[in-house]
């Protein structure tokens, strides 16, 4: 969903419109999650619908009525151009680009705030290995005069990665013999076995293949296996703990270590993170195999060691 709603403010612009039926080909969960963070933002309803495109009525626009059990978007020359609606063809969205760029740059566990660089381009983050990650709404954007050094200044001296909708070959090159690596949004957003998106990129700064868990201290979140997890403040340190230890020679947080830190017993509050855990959309399975008792000891993490990333 989130690299079709790029491609459609790509497509479309800032004033894009979407339709409640087009978004029912997504996961009804996620389209609750976009209109809770005011990534999609609901429009007052149509009131009225756009004439036949071969109509000489004269009209700018059809008139919508209720006939019978039928809601119609009304020909006034001929019933039979009548177009049976539904409730989703009337509800509109529109898309806050900068609200949709975190949320990208989030599925993939970057670090960082999303801003602005130059119009049309956001830096969303940087990766585990240092490199920033910017977003660009239209290619073209990228060849404007003094681009290319904005760019470059906003993300010194780290390297750089920018995201574009199907960028042409010749601008790919010209921006890399300038330094600055361009992939295809197509290329990097992909769908999970859930079917939502995250931002997955094939370098191993992106949490794939060996990494699979990356822990950001300062954001307080965290992201496995590409999902991004948003813990309360207390599951959080408890999490954090966990973590640190697991990269740790004993890998074991001991159930005295947790009491002492929390003052709550230490079964308690591993039971509460595990609830958690499942509220962030891992399955209970998982969620046991990552939060693992260690019986008359305490807990550990189910990760090995050069699976798990820190970063400040």
């Amino acid at each position: 969903m989130l690299a079709w709603l790029w491609t459609r403010l790509s497509d479309g612009g800032p004033e894009v419109s979407i339709s409640g039926r087009a978004l029912r080909r997504f996961p009804g969960r996620e389209v609750e999650r976009l209109l809770r963070a005011r990534v999609l933002i609901e429009h007052p309803k149509a009131d009225s619908w756009s004439v036949c495109a071969h109509c000489d009525c004269g009209l700018d626009v059809r008139p919508i009525r209720q006939i019978g059990d039928e809601l119609r978007a009304c020909c006034p020359h001929d019933a039979a151009e009548d177009v049976v609606l539904d409730d989703g063809d009337l509800t509109r969205f529109g898309v806050d680009a900068n609200r949709l760029a975190g949320q990208i740059g989030a599925s993939g566990g970057l670090a960082g705030a999303v801003a602005a660089v130059v119009d049309g381009v956001w830096t969303i983050g940087s990766g585990p290995a240092g490199r920033m990650f910017m977003l660009c709404d239209d290619a073209d954007r990228l060849e404007t005069p003094g681009a290319i050094l904005a760019l470059k200044s906003a993300a010194a001296p780290r390297p750089l990665t920018v995201i574009a909708k199907e960028p042409e070959p010749a601008l790919v090159l010209r921006l890399r013999e300038a330094g600055i690596e361009v992939r295809a949004l197509a290329d990097v957003i992909k769908a999970d076995r859930e079917g939502v998106d995250r931002l997955i990129l094939d370098d191993g700064r992106i949490p794939t293949g060996g990494v699979r868990l990356v822990l950001h201290r300062q954001g307080q979140f965290a992201v496995l296996d590409g999902r991004r997890l948003d813990l309360p403040p207390q599951m959080f340190a408890l999490f954090r703990m966990l973590v640190e230890r697991s990269v740790q020679r004993d890998p074991v947080l001991k159930a005295q270590e947790i009491e002492a830190q929390f003052q709550r017993t230490p079964r308690e509050i591993v039971r509460d993170l595990r609830r958690a855990l499942v509220t962030c959309g891992l399955t209970e399975k998982e969620v046991e195999t990552l939060v693992g008792t260690v019986r008359s000891r305490g807990y550990r993490l189910g990760l090995a060691p050069s699976e798990v990333v820190i970063e400040d």
